[in-house]
């Protein structure tokens, strides 16, 4: 049976932007300097989120990295306060997961509403000078909130403020204000993730590393397809963004018409150019 875990990673596994680094390198492209730095920072603080979060939702069920049962051997603490609805993951220092080999520090604190996690009307997720890939330090809530389930479908908004992303070179990522609403369709079939669909909309306003503010705005909801990510696609099939930095022009990426390939549409200054990503 697909589970509401499943279908959350696969719509947090691309919330934002992936340009740049991951560009097929015989493509050129025209953007300046700061656009791609920018876009690598947003690329690099989504999938921190991401594994963020999915950490949060395998240990507030009871699972490490989407595998079994894991609490006996976990390397974090887990501590579970029935009266307070909270769930506090500690890594202390530094621990290994017994399963992946990754490392892992400092905590994160699951807060629910309602009877209980599972069947949450709300949660939040702190995050307390957590570490993991690329030694990016998180500080920060997360709410996830207007949770609303069907037999084939769950929807939920994913919301933060002030969230911040310590960078090994000391300098700060910050999202200032970040929306994005989620719409998962598990399809006809609870047993097939091929028809499932993710549809993502919403804005992010943010201060990059270079102390520059910077705005993401969805303004065609972007869709990912089960179909494609069992063919090992994981980008969108459509959507677009139109992103600014600073008082520049805004560039656009598009995602396409609804094909399963890896190309991304960048418009800059009127020039369109095709991205071939990994």
């Amino acid at each position: 049976m697909k589970t509401f875990k499943l279908t959350s990673f696969f719509g947090l596994a691309l919330m934002l932007v992936v340009v740049s680094c991951k560009k097929d390198e015989s493509k050129d492209s025209t953007q300046p300097g700061t656009e791609v730095s920018t876009s690598n920072q947003v690329s690099v603080t989504d999938g921190q989120v991401t594994e963020g979060i999915v950490t949060a939702m395998d240990a507030a069920d009871g699972t490490e990295d989407g595998s079994a049962d894991l609490r006996p051997v976990s390397c974090a603490t887990i501590t579970v306060n029935v009266d307070t609805k909270k769930i506090t993951i500690d890594f202390g220092t530094g621990c290994v997961n017994p399963l992946t080999g990754r490392t892992r520090s400092g905590k994160i604190i699951v807060g629910y509403t309602g009877a209980n996690y599972t069947q949450a009307t709300e949660r939040t997720i702190e995050f307390v000078n957590y570490k993991t890939v690329d030694t990016v330090t998180l500080n920060g809530t997360f709410t996830q909130s207007n949770i609303v389930r069907t037999d084939n479908r769950v929807d939920f908004t994913l919301s933060s403020s002030g969230f911040t992303f310590l960078f090994a070179d000391g300098k700060t990522h910050t999202l200032v204000t970040y929306t994005r609403n989620f719409v998962i369709n598990l399809g006809a079939n609870l047993r097939d993730f091929s028809d499932n669909t993710t549809t993502i909309s919403g804005s992010t306003t943010g201060i990059n590393k270079e102390g520059e503010a910077y705005s993401v705005t969805i303004t065609t909801p972007v869709v990912l397809s089960g179909a494609c990510a069992l063919d090992l696609i994981f980008y969108p099939t459509t959507g677009a963004y139109d992103i600014k930095i600073g008082s520049r022009p805004k560039f656009m990426l598009s995602w396409g018409s609804g094909a399963c390939d890896k190309i991304v549409t960048v418009v800059y200054l009127g020039i369109s150019i095709d991205i071939t990503l990994k």
